[in-house]
């Protein structure tokens, strides 16, 4: 017995398949995953004044008590910002107005407020102990580059041994998780954008494949090109040799984090990711593909 829903989340068309013994099982199993994503966007949506990141990002200098899956998402979040010298960043909120209001209205912030802006960012910081969380006061937290990556692990994690379910397929917007119990698995398709051809990838069972591009949110003035992706040392939309960048990893999370970080980084992402022994595919702006050594292992590949 197989159902499929699409529905509106995060700010995305996502779409969630159950394959199961029974359409009691499928659909309860698919009201429950819509229910969860659903309680992951209020509590983290930057725009809403009741979510815990929004207040969160109010109370500066004090101590706030989380929620646990929260409170594990912004230590990990934090980590990652660490570790890439801020390239990608848990604390992009701190640009979110000026480029929502600059990608609906097509008209740039001015030069010194994005300046400001960066200060800001260099000196943002937070603490966390526990379940309690200390935010300064440059801070502004914005969970954008990884919740659906982070969402979809704990779906799969929460459900996959679930009894009388078979499989069960995630599109939350450009992050796809595939879970299977069958040999054969599933097949999914990279889009890439600048000839409008597919990277086919058959025999997917337990794994996530998440994309980032500039090809979607974005639009063009005085003939350059500005899009959603921030490179947050700058303030401005990422300069990237690619136009996309796949990831496909076991850990959701780790896949949202990379996507966007190895597009930030350019060129030079790919020998690192190389030499981290991650699957990845590299969509250059010509249309040209790059695929790591780690994903050529892989006997998934079906057609380039």
């Amino acid at each position: 017995m197989k159902e499929s829903r699409y529905f509106f989340s995060m700010n995305s068309l996502m779409f969630v398949e159950i394959d199961g013994e029974s359409k009691r099982i499928v659909q309860k199993l698919l009201f429950q995953i819509i229910k969860d994503i659903g309680i992951f966007e209020k509590k983290w949506s930057i725009f809403s004044d009741k979510s815990t990141i929004h207040k969160l990002n109010k109370c500066k200098n004090r101590w706030r008590y989380v929620e646990p899956y929260t409170a594990d998402i912004l230590k990990k979040s934090y980590i990652f910002t660490c570790e890439k010298e801020k390239k990608f960043s848990l604390f992009s909120g701190i640009y979110a107005s000026a480029w929502k209001i600059a990608l609906l209205t097509q008209n740039l912030p001015e030069k010194s407020d994005i300046e400001k802006l960066c200060e800001r960012h260099r000196h943002a910081d937070m603490l966390i102990r526990g379940r309690f969380v200390r935010v300064n006061e440059e801070n502004s937290i914005d969970l954008g580059s990884c919740a659906k990556g982070y969402v979809a692990g704990y779906i799969k994690e929460k459900y996959m041994n679930t009894k009388g379910i078979n499989s069960m397929v995630l599109n939350l917007g450009g992050n796809i998780l595939v879970y299977t119990k069958e040999d054969i698995g599933k097949e999914v398709k990279i889009k890439n954008p600048v000839n409008n051809t597919y990277i086919t990838l058959s025999g997917v069972r337990d794994l996530s494949i998440v994309t980032s591009g500039d090809y979607i949110q974005c639009f063009s003035k005085d003939g350059k090109k500005y899009h959603h992706i921030i490179d947050m040392n700058t303030g401005y939309p990422a300069y990237s040799t690619f136009c996309s960048v796949t990831v496909c990893h076991k850990d959701g999370f780790l896949c949202d984090c990379l996507a966007t970080y190895y597009y930030i980084k350019g060129l030079d992402a790919i020998e690192e990711c190389e030499r981290d022994g991650i699957a990845a595919v590299f969509i250059f702006k010509n249309g040209d593909k790059h695929f790591t050594t780690e994903i050529k292992k892989k006997e998934y590949i079906l057609d380039v």
